[in-house]
């Protein structure tokens, strides 16, 4: 017996559904998983010093992950450096640090990850923390955990695969004592950069550092 138009119209409809229904399963599919933290999540930092997360997220489309920190309910002004992007999911990490004129404390810090291309969070991780960014720096870096380690030699393989990043490790290279620190960031904990790293001053404009 002939499928009718009218029966044949109907299935190619609920197709269609079943299509946009599996698609939207899959847009919602992310998961986000915290799998430790440098220093522990309750510490009293120094000036600059990072605060690293190290997190694996399942997803199925490209996402970018970005820390932020807050106090209280509000958003704190830290710095932190580009946002991660994992193609399909993934094992990555992130820092955040602050150079504070007065002991700044923080209460929670959030993962948020969002698809590329798109502005809204798909998913958003609340660590609650006891930090406090104080205004010394440290006279030595912090002992940090292999995982650590490897999450800046791979930003350092990253950094000297980025022509931008080169081109201002050149420009900054003969800029004198005033760049001293600056070096120091640069050997100690990879922290800066051009467009693998910004001050993200939060609730103002971000700025990339590129010389």
């Amino acid at each position: 017996m002939k499928n009718s138009p009218r029966v044949i119209a109907y299935l190619l409809l609920c197709a269609s559904c079943l299509g946009a229904d599996a698609q939207d399963s899959v847009q919602a599919a992310i998961g986000l998983t915290l799998l430790g933290t440098h220093p522990d999540p309750v510490a009293q930092l120094h000036y600059q010093e990072p605060f690293y997360l190290r997190f694996q997220v399942e997803s199925h489309a490209p996402v970018r992950v970005l820390a932020e920190a807050y106090y209280q309910g509000e958003e704190v002004p830290v710095a932190t450096i580009d946002e991660r992007k994992l193609a399909s999911g993934g094992t990555d990490a992130t820092l955040i640090f602050h150079w504070p004129e007065q002991p700044t404390p923080v209460d929670e810090v959030r993962l948020v990850v969002r698809r590329i291309g798109q502005q809204e969070a798909a998913k958003t991780l609340s660590l609650p923390v006891n930090l406090t960014w104080g205004t010394e720096p440290a006279a030595s870096p912090r002992p940090a955990p292999l995982w650590v380690r490897e999450f800046e030699a791979q930003r350092e393989r990253e950094r000297a695969l980025d022509p931008e990043y080169q081109a201002y490790r050149e420009r900054t290279a003969g800029r004198g004592r005033g760049w001293a620190v600056g070096a120091w960031l640069i050997g100690m904990a990879g922290l800066a950069g051009a467009s693998g790293f910004f001050w993200a001053r939060r609730r103002t404009r971000k700025r990339q550092i590129v010389g």
